[in-house]
């Protein structure tokens, strides 16, 4: 398993430095971006005032997005950057690793291997995590030293909250998407499927906060539980989100790997 995790994540490497590059460059954009709108709070309230409370609650719009910087990065940067970058990081390695293996013809290399097929799955599965596990790191923990660079105060233990909730999500998502690569035999089958998903979880989340006769809608969205303003804000983290997420992962991981371990392979 040792040699499967070392080969993909060497084969992987370069986009993740990119995916972390970029993540650190949104995050110092949006940081950079804080002084000059706070300097405008007062006429960019004024002229949001009369919206609908619920199209204000659905994009993330509020005083404290304007008037702290926990706020404003968690309406601006880890509710709609972030969770784009992380699906797009997760899928595409999850799409490739198995179903785009599969497609090719080079999975049957690993298979013919005295190796297991569980050490096969879990072998990438983790590049996955240890993925996550970094863009997460860099894209999250560089918030402190970039706040620092503008005089901005923010709390260490509110980004350490806004981590966990971040890496729960993503730990959902990278499960769902190896879930789906284990099932699929083409990795576009696997991108449209976990796209079409996202998206309609996304409008869901977004229909909810605007119309609250189908409120109960949000409970299958992903995003209503990625609750970026409760950790950043107010350092928070709901039990609810925290199971959701646990709970969604370890089950994708079960059957996706008993799936990969079961199903008669074929190149694509």
């Amino acid at each position: 398993m040792g040699t499967i995790f070392l080969r993909v994540i060497k084969d992987r490497k370069t986009s993740l430095i990119i995916y972390c590059l970029t993540g650190m460059g949104l995050l110092w954009m949006f940081i950079a971006m804080f002084p000059i709108v706070q300097e405008q709070t007062e006429g960019i309230m004024a002229m949001i005032e009369g919206m609908p409370e619920g199209f204000m609650k659905a994009f993330g719009v509020d005083a404290e997005s304007f008037t702290t910087v926990e706020g404003f990065l968690a309406a601006k940067q880890y509710s709609a950057t972030w969770p784009m970058m992380v699906i797009l990081l997760l899928v595409a390695l999850a799409g490739t690793v198995i179903a785009g293996e599969i497609e090719k013809g080079s999975i049957e290399i690993s298979l013919s291997r005295p190796v297991s097929r569980t050490k096969i799955y879990f072998g990438r599965y983790f590049v996955g995590l240890i993925s996550l596990a970094a863009f997460t790191f860099c894209s999250v923990f560089s918030v402190i030293p970039l706040a620092e660079l503008y005089n901005i105060d923010i709390a260490f233990s509110n980004v350490f909250k806004l981590s966990i909730i971040t890496f729960l999500f993503g730990w959902a998502i990278l499960s769902l998407a190896m879930l789906l690569s284990s099932i699929f035999s083409e990795k576009n089958r696997v991108y449209m499927v976990v796209g079409s998903l996202m998206i309609g979880m996304y409008i869901l989340n977004t229909i909810a906060l605007i119309k609250e006769s189908i409120e109960y809608v949000k409970y299958v969205s992903f995003f209503h539980y990625l609750d970026t303003v409760g950790a950043l804000i107010f350092n928070t983290i709901g039990n609810t989100s925290v199971i959701v997420f646990i709970c969604v992962a370890i089950i994708c991981t079960i059957i996706g790997m008993l799936i990969f371990q079961k199903r008669d392979i074929q190149a694509g």
